[in-house]
């Protein structure tokens, strides 16, 4: 018999409550989404979830979905302002907890205490703020593809691409000499992910995720083979939301020449209006003649967020043909997502799964404190507490005999951090940080949360 965990309902149906549909239901929860389209419903029907095509903000469609007795609405339609009145009514109608999606900066800042106090809304997230800070981490982290903290940033989760550069390619992981704080916890080989055993061998175009002690220096030119990348330049194409957010961003460090390009006029003149610290320019980022006059043979990092995946996709290869060192681009289309992958783009940057991951540490029930979404839906990385009466408490790592999917990449006790090795133990309070497949993420949380 199936043990309810909690009562979800999601209000839209996109690529972001899809996600969280699919994930939520596996993990044995009631799960119902409400959609006004038929047609996003349609694409639900393999997962056990119940769906309602119906108005989100609409009361009547609400007790459809039996609010009374939910425990999480959670609200991520493409409009504020239908998410902000689906809260509304849910917390006035007997919903526990409410999480929005708003994406208009004014609801989450000047508005912000009507919309926790008077508008039921417990949690709001914004996408492109989320993804803003993404990329303003991949930006200043030298070679690595993707870039993550936990446990209060004495941890770093790091992605990198093996070129024809790393001297790393056909060695055994047996054979690395990364030195003791550093692990490669996971490797994305040809789109499928697998957790490695010493004896397994690199291969060119590996995708390598690593965990690494924050406070020692990670060996970026030993794994890449490149030399040391200084950030200076940077090109951001694109003055919608994302890139406004990540120009704001970086323009807090001095020293840093940020120009941002965009095809529209009106789009420009507001942006110059904002950004007094950047070179905003109007022009198209796929134009080559446009891209070399402005110097990006020159430029260290090309960021793409026109909100156009194929504009994206072009702009970036183009950048990167023309010389820049690293190019990052925002792709919203899970069908282009594995295409990326096999090109010459050294980030993607996905912001459904950054939006999924953020709600899903909000939603999962034990102790944990982040989740990171790790390629397409792939793996995750959870940063969990060890609780009361876990049932690793005490335990070796040797002795837990985890399954294959699951690995215990660092623990962190007190103020002291280590990557640990098969003796070392897991006691109530660590900090644990894991690297899962999917299917096994809630087994993993229920055995480190305990009670």
């Amino acid at each position: 018999m199936k043990v309810i965990s909690l009562r979800i309902i999601i209000i839209g149906a996109g690529e972001v409550g899809a996600e969280l549909a699919a994930k939520l239901s596996r993990e044995d929860n009631d799960v119902t989404v409400i959609d006004k389209s038929m047609a996003p419903l349609d694409r639900l029907a393999s997962l056990d979830v119940l769906t309602i095509q119906g108005n989100g903000a609409d009361l009547e469609t609400l007790e459809a979905a039996s609010i009374r007795d939910t425990d999480l609405l959670v609200a991520v339609t493409q409009v504020d302002e239908i998410n902000i009145m689906a809260c509304l009514l849910a917390k006035n109608n007997g919903a526990k907890r409410t999480i929005a999606r708003i994406r208009h900066t004014a609801y989450g800042s000047e508005y912000k205490s009507l919309t926790n106090e008077r508008l039921g809304i417990d949690i709001t997230i914004n996408p492109e703020q989320v993804a803003a800070q993404e990329i303003v981490k991949v930006v200043k982290s030298v070679h690595a593809s993707e870039i993550d903290f936990f446990c209060k940033d004495r941890v770093q989760m790091l992605g990198m691409r093996l070129g024809p550069e790393s001297p790393l390619v056909g060695k055994k992981l047996k054979d690395l000499s990364l030195g003791d704080n550093t692990l490669v916890a996971a490797i994305n080989r040809k789109n499928q992910l697998i957790i490695p055993r010493g004896g397994d061998a690199l291969e060119l175009g590996d995708h390598m995720y690593m965990l690494a002690l924050t406070a020692n220096h990670f060996p970026y030119e030993l794994v890449s083979g490149k030399e040391p990348l200084r950030v200076n330049k940077i090109m951001i194409m694109g003055a919608g939301k994302v890139g406004r957010h990540v120009v704001r961003l970086l323009g807090r460090s001095r020293g840093r020449e940020i120009k941002l390009i965009d095809s529209n006029l009106d789009k420009c003149r507001e942006a110059a209006d904002l950004f007094p610290e950047a070179l905003v320019l109007y022009g198209n980022g796929t134009d080559q003649e446009f891209l070399r006059q402005e110097g990006i043979e020159n430029t260290d990092v090309f960021v793409a967020v026109s909100g156009n995946d194929e504009v994206n996709i072009l702009s970036a290869l183009l950048a990167k043909k023309l010389g820049v060192k690293k190019a990052i681009v925002e792709i919203n289309r899970s069908d282009y997502a594995l295409l990326v992958d096999t090109l010459d783009i050294d980030t993607a940057i996905r912001p459904r799964y950054l939006t999924a991951g953020t709600i899903l540490k909000l939603v999962r029930k034990g102790k944990i404190e982040s989740v990171m979404i790790l390629g397409e839906d792939q793996a995750e990385v959870i940063e969990i507490s060890v609780g009361q009466g876990a049932s690793v408490e005490g335990k070796t790592l040797k002795e837990l005999a985890l399954p294959g999917g699951i690995l215990v990449g660092a623990i962190v006790r007190g103020n002291k951090a280590i990557i640990p090795r098969g003796s070392d133990q897991v006691v109530q309070q660590d900090k644990v940080v894991l690297f899962c497949l999917p299917e096994l993420s809630q087994h993993a949380t229920t055995l480190f949360s305990g009670r």
